[in-house]
């Protein structure tokens, strides 16, 4: 059969009626509407495999959030001492019941906000160093460097612990503050549990004077420091409220004055001088020191003046300023004939 072309462009080629251009249009329109229902057929198995992964994603997500699994079931802390190991536990504690987002629970190893419990830690403590690891499943390692306290601080009614640089480092815990023997006109302290064990008349109640190995004894186990009275604003940890001249320069009397004076320290005020360290003892007078002269040369001087010019009269003593280097000023109290 003789080949037939049609046009310059199809010359050399025969025409092919299998081609859609060439086809029936009654069968273009049969093929259009099959090609309708294979989009609305993919559109289905589309939405289907949207709602199984939507379904899975729910899944997961009661997996990893709010399931078992990975619910903080071990908290380690180490490094703490045991008081402070309650405090950082009850922490850890209050922030896994709150929720991020509005909806996820913090008590998911996932969801635990390490950097809003450092915070909240920081607020209660100062440590040297302090960090936070999530191990999974459901374990959070606590691990911190406590700062050695060294002194007690005073202030607004909160004892608070001091560092040796005299930043404060937390406050006292119940434990520590019942230790606190020695305390300012006005402020006492005794368990509960101790009172109402006998019936006592009142005529029965009486104070005697302490005996003289007593009174040589310092009663709390560090310095107590005062807050000076222009001294204002919250007190939080991490402040220092005592220099660290002033806070050596506390210390070193706490152990060296009784042997000198007779007598224990009862606490310590900071003067508005910053270089001026005001020490109460238990014989009721006090000792006025200064940071710009070496403890141990006033420890000396006291020595003296205490020997050769106040001998018998120290019942009588008000103070002894030391705080000069040319001269030492002492003053008895008035007594009344």
């Amino acid at each position: 059969m003789k080949k037939v072309y049609h046009g310059k462009s199809n010359r050399g080629r025969m025409r092919d009626y299998s081609k859609s251009r060439y086809g029936n249009p009654l069968f273009r329109q049969s093929r259009r509407g099959r090609g309708k229902s294979g989009i609305e057929l993919s559109h289905v198995k589309l939405g289907a495999i949207a709602v199984l992964v939507v379904a899975l994603l729910v899944l997961l997500s009661w997996y990893l959030f709010w399931s078992q699994t990975f619910r903080i079931e071990n908290v380690e802390v180490i490094g703490a001492s045991p008081d402070t190991e309650v405090v950082i536990r009850d922490i850890v504690n209050e922030r896994s019941g709150k929720r991020r987002a509005l909806v996820l629970p913090q008590a998911s190893i996932f969801m635990f906000d390490r950097e809003a419990a450092t915070e909240d830690m920081r607020e209660r403590f100062y440590f040297g160093a302090l960090d936070i690891r999530k191990r999974l499943p459901d374990s959070l390692v606590i691990e911190i460097s406590e700062k050695q306290v060294v002194a007690t601080f005073l202030s607004e009614g909160r004892f608070m612990a001091l560092d040796g640089d005299g930043h404060i480092v937390r406050n006292l815990t119940e434990r520590e503050t019942l230790m606190m023997q020695d305390l300012p006109e006005g402020m006492g302290a005794v368990v509960t549990g101790e009172l109402g064990a006998e019936s006592v008349d009142i005529d029965e109640i009486s104070g005697e004077e302490p005996d003289s190995d007593e009174i040589r004894k310092n009663d709390n186990p560090n310095p107590l420091v005062l807050e000076r009275k222009d001294a204002g604003g919250r007190l939080s940890p991490g402040d220092q409220v005592v220099s660290g001249e002033a806070l050596q320069l506390i210390l070193n009397a706490y152990t060296g004055l009784p042997d000198v004076t007779g007598s224990g320290v009862r606490w310590f005020s900071l003067d508005t001088l910053a270089d001026t360290v005001d020490v109460h003892l238990k014989s009721e007078w006090n000792v006025y020191l200064t940071t710009l002269l070496p403890f141990d040369v006033q420890k000396e001087r006291l020595a003296l003046v205490l020997k050769e010019k106040i001998g018998e009269r120290r019942a009588e003593l008000e103070y002894v300023d030391l705080r000069y280097d040319e001269r030492i000023f002492f003053r008895f109290e008035e007594v009344e004939e």
